[in-house]
């Protein structure tokens, strides 16, 4: 039997599946596709609004003849309390529940019995040191939105295999599996927020999150323009942050909006290397749909002083030379799902 694993992207304004097959090292892309999500999609607790998502995904997998029922599923960094722990002292994997639930009360605004609470420990030091920590990534997951993705996928005749947060994705498929990786600040940009995480030696050490996505920078161009908002979409995509392009005008409109994910960064990038100063941000990864808005990355890399690249999710993975070319046309907003089927058992 072929070993293949599924992901499942449900984002705010499409869905993307992607297959892989784990035979192989490394893993090959079997299949992959992409369908605009109907709106108001996983937002809505209307049964009906939920059946259509479950439609639309039983559509994608149709289209893109993948029969596996079994998926690896995203939960919405928005809906998601993430947190990096870091002033513990040494904690046995025993004293770690307790130690954890009285820390997650700080920093997540419901109760504990309304959430699922998930950690991963980063860093044990010498318990022998008088200065021991334990440091700890916790991920609270309310029950309610885990419980809203189960049902969408019943609907649609699938099984979550897993979920996990589009941060701990994108980190996998970009920087998670390659050991040469430098220290790396992931900006993934989606439709309603920018996520920020800092990866090194393949985990994942500061997160962030900031409601400014694909759809303030539209928004910005509606208004500037008294456009629609296909065609502000459209300008977005075609001159973006080119200031040699209709006089600037398209660039003058954007930069306020992109100045917030800028400043984000730069306060992210500052707060990882105040902790952690012997292993300094060396490159940027921007990541999500936005990541191909032209001029872009020569924006952020003269503004951070550092290499800034668009997110190749596809660069350790097996795939027809055919198919490059046609892949790399929308790669980056394809991290989220790679990242799910890369997700081991």
């Amino acid at each position: 039997m072929a070993k293949i694993s599924v992901g499942l992207d449900i984002g705010f304004s499409s869905i993307k599946v992607v297959s892989l097959s784990k035979d192989t090292n490394p893993p090959k892309l079997i299949a992959l596709g992409s369908i605009p999500t109907p709106t108001p999609g996983m937002l809505s607790d209307q049964e009906t609004d939920l059946e259509a998502v479950a439609e639309t995904i039983k559509k994608l997998l149709d289209a893109t003849r993948i029969e596996e029922r079994e998926v690896v599923v995203a939960l919405s960094e928005s809906k998601v309390f993430t947190r990096v722990i870091d002033d513990l002292p040494y904690l046995s994997d025993n004293e770690l529940p307790q130690a954890i639930k009285y820390a997650a009360e700080e920093f997540i605004p419901m109760p504990l019995s309304d959430v699922n609470l998930n950690w991963q420990v980063l860093q044990r030091s010498n318990p022998k040191d008088k200065n021991a920590r334990t440091v700890v990534l916790v991920v609270a997951s309310p029950t309610k939105a885990v419980s809203k993705h189960i049902k969408v996928l019943a609907m649609a005749n699938l099984r979550p295999k897993g979920l996990e947060t589009e941060t701990i994705a994108v980190a996998r498929s970009l920087a998670g599996n390659n050991p040469f990786s430098p220290s790396t600040l992931i900006v993934q940009l989606g439709a309603t927020t920018t996520d920020f995480a800092t990866v090194s030696n393949g985990l994942v050490w500061l997160t962030r999150s900031v409601s400014t996505g694909g759809l303030a920078l539209t928004r910005a161009l509606s208004q500037q323009f008294n456009f629609e908002t296909n065609q502000a979409e459209q300008y977005k995509k075609v001159y973006g942050l080119l200031e040699d392009q209709l006089e600037g005008k398209v660039y003058d409109a954007l930069k306020p909006v992109v100045d917030i994910i800028l400043g984000e960064c730069k306060r992210v990038i500052q707060a990882f290397e105040i902790k952690y100063p012997q292993n300094p941000i060396k490159r940027v990864v921007l990541s999500g749909g936005g990541a191909k808005m032209p001029g872009f990355v020569v924006y952020m890399a003269s503004n951070l002083g550092l290499e800034v690249q668009e997110a190749d999710p596809w660069y350790l993975i097996g795939k027809d030379k055919a198919l490059v070319s046609k892949l790399a046309q929308d790669a980056p907003s394809y991290s989220v799902a790679v990242g799910l089927a890369l997700r081991e058992e």
